[in-house]
């Protein structure tokens, strides 16, 4: 019912849409786009979208273009498609995955070999890393990252946050309120914000690689695991709450720490340090999910990412140490490692070689090894 009512939502609002632009014969689009997750908030933003849709018309002025997404992954596709049209102002609708989604559209991967030659958009896998070996399914090489590229480094991207938790806009500040948020992309000032890439292994086929960046978080081993456990949980329970808790229950007693090799690199000083590992966060904001202050120094124009690492510890030591992160007390020494970089690569250093997932903005898109890298003022904001 909640499917047939979104879909039913998303054609009201296309109708809704196409109307206004009959009526308006003579009334430019202009150059923005709504990229609109009509799933998003349990499904709300496409149930209240004619109205919604009226009020951010009235909001900016304009009858902007809409775009709705229909799976995994249309944001990208969508957001690139609409910049390479010549649109410059892209503005996401939906939660973090929608938000990070949209953000990954702006930027294009460029060929290794090839400079001068754009081969895939941000989100695409590669077989051709130097220190991978297709006939090798296990290599633990570190993956290099690929040069990454603005496809119009003049447009700017709007963000309306509509989902369930949004935490990227408590890490940005930005209002609760949709229609604040709204206001802000209208009057608010272009700001270039900090990005991070994200180069990963693939679970399926180790000798694969991907790239895709992020606005907030990287979370890696316990972390990790829980936000992909909770995914496949409420594929079958839509309840976030019950797939949380049932991931926390079946995840947390039995987890074992991994002794990972972490390499720190910052303008040129290298740091490297291996540890039993039971979480890592690569931070560009500072909360997670669930109001967990993870990275209090974190900000997305400092051209840094924030490295936080809880070494190995008991269960209730554990609990304890993700008590530590959540009130932000994760720059203290002991069992939590704190520190600021360019770049960082991670590998894991068991002998059994145990997929160590990772996640950013709560999505998995893979496991380690991987490396990280900030990339200063990447993306044009207008919060």
């Amino acid at each position: 019912t909640q499917q047939t009512d979104t879909q039913n939502a998303i054609h009201k609002g296309s109708r809704s849409s196409s109307s206004m632009s009959n009526m308006n014969q003579n009334k430019k689009h202009g150059d923005t786009v709504l990229v609109v997750n009509p799933k998003s908030s349990s499904g709300s933003t496409g149930e209240g979208w004619e109205d919604l849709y009226i009020k951010i018309k009235e909001a900016f002025g304009e009858t902007p273009e809409v775009a709705f997404t229909k799976k995994a992954g249309d944001g990208t596709t969508i957001a690139t498609r609409f910049l390479k049209k010549g649109f410059k102002k892209i503005v996401a609708i939906g939660g973090d995955g929608t938000i990070n989604e949209v953000a990954n559209g702006f930027f294009l991967l460029k060929n290794k070999e090839e400079n001068s030659h754009i081969q895939d958009s941000v989100g695409s896998s590669d077989k051709n890393n130097n220190d991978h070996n297709d006939n090798d399914n296990k290599t633990n090489h570190i993956p290099k990252p690929p040069r990454i590229e603005p496809i119009n480094s003049e447009a700017i991207m709007g963000l309306i946050p509509s989902g369930t938790r949004n935490v990227l806009a408590k890490s940005l500040d930005l209002p609760e309120d949709v229609m604040e948020c709204c206001q802000n992309f209208v009057k608010g000032k272009p700001k270039k914000i900090d990005v991070i890439s994200a180069t990963v292994t693939d679970q399926s086929n180790h000798s694969k690689i991907s790239t895709r960046i992020f606005l907030n978080a990287a979370e890696i081993g316990i972390g990790g695991e829980i936000i992909e456990k909770a995914k496949k949980i409420r594929e079958k329970v839509k309840s976030r709450i019950v797939s949380t808790v049932a991931s926390l229950i079946s995840t947390v007693p039995n987890y074992k720490s991994n002794l990972c090799e972490i390499l720190i690199d910052d303008d040129g000083r290298r740091e490297a340090i291996t540890t039993k590992m039971t979480m890592c966060v690569i931070a560009n904001g500072k909360y997670l999910g669930g109001g967990f202050r993870a990275a209090p120094k974190a900000s997305v124009s400092d051209g840094l990412l924030d490295v936080v690492v809880l070494k190995e510890s008991s269960n209730l030591e554990m609990i304890e140490n993700f008590l530590k992160v959540r009130d932000g007390n994760s720059t203290k020494e002991g069992d939590i490692f704190y520190k600021q970089a360019k770049k960082v690569s991670i590998k894991s250093k068991e002998e059994d070689d145990k997929d160590i997932t990772v996640t950013i903005d709560g999505e998995p898109i893979g496991i380690l090894p991987a490396t990280f890298q900030v990339l200063q003022d990447a993306l044009t904001v207008r919060i």
